[in-house]
C-alpha cells in the first residue's frame, strides 16, 4: 500500500508540471498578442508602462545631473536607476520570450549603467577592468543608450503584439 501511495505521489509530481505547461500562459487571452496585453495591464508594480516612463526618466536625470557636475545628485540618480531597473526586471518573464529577451537586456544594462555612473560619482565599488571617472561616465552613457533602446524596442513589440491580436 505505501509503494501505490509513492508512485501515485510521484506520478503526480512528475504530472502536475506537464499539465500546467499545457494549459498555457497565466494571462488571459487566446494569442500572444492578448495574453501580452494582460500582462501589460495585470502585472504587479511597476506595471510595463510606470516602469518603461520611470525609467526613461531615471535617464534623462543622470545625463541632466552629469551635465551640472553635481556629484551628490549623480549617486542619488544612478542609485534610483539601479533601484528602479531590478524592481521592473521582477515582472519578468513576458507571456512573449522576444520581448522578455529584449526587456531583460535593456533592464541589465540600465542596471550596469546605474553602477557605472555610481562608481564614477564615488558611491559604489567599481566594476573590474573600468577604471577613471571619464572613463566610468562613458561606459555608463553607452549602457544608458542601450537601455533606452531596449524600452523602445519593447515598447514597439507591445504595441505590434497588442494590435495584431485586435487590441488597441
Amino acid at each position: 500500500m505505501r509503494r501505490v501511495a509513492a508512485l501515485i505521489a510521484l506520478s503526480a509530481t512528475v504530472a502536475f508540471p506537464i499539465v500546467l505547461a499545457a494549459c498555457g500562459s497565466p494571462y488571459a487571452g487566446s494569442n500572444v498578442g492578448q495574453q501580452v496585453q494582460s500582462w501589460v495591464n495585470s502585472s504587479p508594480d511597476p506595471k510595463f508602462s510606470t516602469a518603461m516612463s520611470t525609467l526613461q526618466g531615471d535617464l534623462r536625470r543622470i545625463t541632466e545631473v552629469q551635465a551640472i557636475h553635481n556629484d551628490a545628485a549623480l549617486r542619488t540618480d544612478c542609485d534610483v536607476l539601479v533601484t528602479d531597473a531590478l524592481s521592473a526586471n521582477q515582472n519578468l518573464p513576458t507571456p512573449d520570450s522576444d520581448l522578455t529577451d529584449v526587456l531583460s537586456s535593456a533592464y541589465s544594462a540600465a542596471g550596469e549603467a546605474g553602477k557605472d555612473c555610481l562608481c564614477a560619482a564615488g558611491g559604489h565599488p567599481c566594476p573590474a577592468g573600468v577604471h577613471g571617472r571619464a572613463n566610468l561616465l562613458d561606459h555608463s552613457a553607452a549602457e544608458r543608450s542601450k537601455a533606452n533602446r531596449g524600452f523602445i524596442e519593447a515598447e514597439a513589440r507591445v504595441d505590434l503584439l497588442v494590435v495584431l491580436s485586435g487590441g488597441h
